[in-house]
């Protein structure tokens, strides 16, 4: 069976159009890796309840099986909780892989029916991927198949631009998504600059990563002074391992694997809790220490660049469809990027 072709479906609720060229693109990346590895043939199945709504979910209740019935899949990968909906009501014939991102299945104040609906689909998988230790402790009481396998990061691309020449004494924070995310916590972003900007003597301006493209993402967190997490829930957040890549200072709150992304990265922070001054004081700090190699110490935990990650999926693909890599079984190849 050596080299046989592996079709695949992929069912994802987060993925770059022309519209939105940057949505769930680590999915896209992700996607390209094991085509690169595997003998691989990908499609994708978008439900954009992001843009068109959530009756998207309800449509793909017919869409998805109809699609999946029309072809001879020997793997579905369903990339956040709700894009399995379907999977409520009809078993395909190909191993089912789902992929949560925090969301789904971590409880915040307004999603508890999403969590519901998510554990309901949990025990319709064959093998569950999380993003951290507390998600896959919710999932094992619905389904034993899990393992934290998180989304790598590209390093070759987000490396450190040289940064703009500024005569200003002004400090520049960034929020790591669109204030209009409810999840992000933007509201707790802007009391924190509140508090920062009472009690420090130079300009504090704030930019936030939204509609920019991934260069202009880039550019943005290599000339940024810190970037500030104020998320309700993460799983393993994409952007705070993008800013590490550009040497940017982050201040967190304890949401995910954050805690573990940073460990041992200088002028990185994580608070105790949500608190708006315990926030402020840690950025103050972070703002006036002078910068160690940020990107150099994260990339010293290899276990976040994307190929490493692909080739952990591309490992479970094997065992469920019985076949083998182009050039054998899939080989830790990932180089290390500095």
């Amino acid at each position: 069976m050596q080299n046989k072709k592996i079709n695949s479906l992929f069912v994802t609720n987060m993925y770059p159009t022309r519209e939105h060229p940057v949505d769930g693109i680590f999915i896209q990346e992700q996607i390209q890796d094991l085509v690169n590895i595997l003998p691989l043939s990908a499609e994708v199945a978008l439900i954009d309840s992001v843009h068109q709504g959530k009756k998207e979910y309800l449509k793909s209740l017919v869409s998805i099986p109809k699609r999946i019935r029309s072809a001879s899949y020997d793997i579905i990968h369903v990339h956040y909780g709700l894009s399995g909906l379907f999977l409520l009501f009809y078993k395909p014939k190909a191993k089912v892989f789902l992929t949560l991102h925090g969301s789904d299945i971590q409880r915040r104040k307004n999603n508890a029916w999403q969590v519901w609906l998510t554990k309901k689909i949990l025990s319709k998988a064959d093998q569950i991927f999380v993003q951290n230790q507390a998600m896959k402790n919710l999932v094992l009481p619905h389904n034993p198949q899990v393992a934290v396998v998180t989304c790598g990061v590209d390093a070759e691309f987000f490396k450190p631009e040289a940064r703009r020449n500024s005569s200003d004494e002004s400090k520049l924070i960034v929020f790591p998504s669109s204030p209009r995310r409810e999840v992000k916590n933007y509201p707790l972003f802007c009391e924190v600059i509140s508090r920062i900007r009472e009690q420090v003597g130079f300009e504090i301006r704030v930019a936030c990563i939204d509609q920019l493209s991934r260069s202009d993402v880039r550019s943005l967190l290599s000339n940024a002074d810190c970037l500030l997490l104020t998320s309700k829930t993460e799983g393993s957040p994409q952007v705070v391992k993008e800013a590490l890549c550009c040497n940017l200072p982050v201040v967190a709150v304890p949401v995910g694997d954050v805690r573990e992304i940073v460990a041992g990265v200088p002028n990185c922070q994580v608070a105790t809790s949500h608190d708006a001054d315990e926030l402020a004081r840690l950025v103050i700090e972070c703002l006036q220490e002078k910068r160690g190699n940020i990107r150099q110490a994260f990339l010293q935990n290899k276990k976040y660049q994307h190929l490493a990650i692909a080739e952990e999926v591309a490992k479970y693909y094997l065992e469920a469809v019985n076949v083998e890599s182009v050039n054998g079984p899939a080989k830790t190849t990932a180089k290390a990027v500095s």
